[in-house]
């Protein structure tokens, strides 16, 4: 596991982790789910923007971000590593609001 490892979940949802490598000890992952454009609509470009994900254009639900058992990540499918700072930017969107 490692932050901004993408995962394709068993029941095939697509989660970005964004949980520190620090942190590995722990039995949980701080995820944020990612969709097709055409399933959700964009609220914000900073909250929610649009990211490469192995040449498929993904929607980052950030106000959706959850902790769930790092059991259910399922299998690992891309890294967003080279989109760090918009998956930051995203994340501080949510959490303090700039």
């Amino acid at each position: 596991m490692a932050k901004f490892d993408v995962y394709r979940s068993d029941d095939g949802s697509i989660l970005l982790d964004c949980q520190s490598d620090l942190l590995n000890r722990l039995n949980t992952r701080f995820v944020v789910p990612l969709v097709y454009p055409d399933d959700a609509v964009q609220v914000d470009r900073r909250l929610n923007p649009l990211l490469d994900i192995a040449g498929n254009e993904m929607l980052m639900l950030t106000h959706f971000a959850a902790a769930i058992p790092s059991g259910a990540l399922g299998h690992r499918i891309a890294s967003a590593i080279d989109q760090q700072y918009v998956v930051a930017n995203a994340l501080d969107m949510l959490i303090s609001g700039y």
